[in-house]
């Protein structure tokens, strides 16, 4: 079962996320390291990162740039599906993301982004 880390501070929308991932088929988990998410990056290994552009403690583009700078190459390359409910995705491309998705977003189109991101990562 492939791994989804999920990185939003809503609660209520990473919940909801987690539980329509696992109805999918995949393992969906939250950020639990608020203060360190690129190291539970490392530890927990996730196939996938969804991540949103606009955290209240970090910057997720920021973050993402982070990550493809880290100098383990397996948790550099580690695919990034990024979200934010304004139209980001040129910056999202150009700081390394693997995807975009647009809140709200339909089922539909997020598990398409979702399985196509997985299918070039493996």
């Amino acid at each position: 079962m492939q791994k989804i880390l999920v990185i939003d501070d809503d609660p209520a929308g990473t919940g909801l996320l987690i539980d329509l991932l696992q109805f999918a088929g995949y393992r969906g988990f939250p950020l639990e390291n608020w203060q360190d998410p690129i190291s539970h990056v490392e530890q927990q290994r996730p196939d996938l990162v969804i991540m949103d552009v606009h955290l209240r403690v970090h910057d997720g583009l920021d973050l993402l740039r982070q990550l493809r700078a880290h100098p383990d190459s397996s948790v550099a390359g580690t695919p990034v599906l990024m979200v934010s409910a304004e139209d980001l995705s040129a910056q999202c491309t150009a700081a390394g993301a693997s995807g975009f998705a647009e809140k709200p977003f339909d089922t539909e189109s997020l598990f398409r982004s979702i399985q196509e991101i997985m299918e070039v990562s493996l």
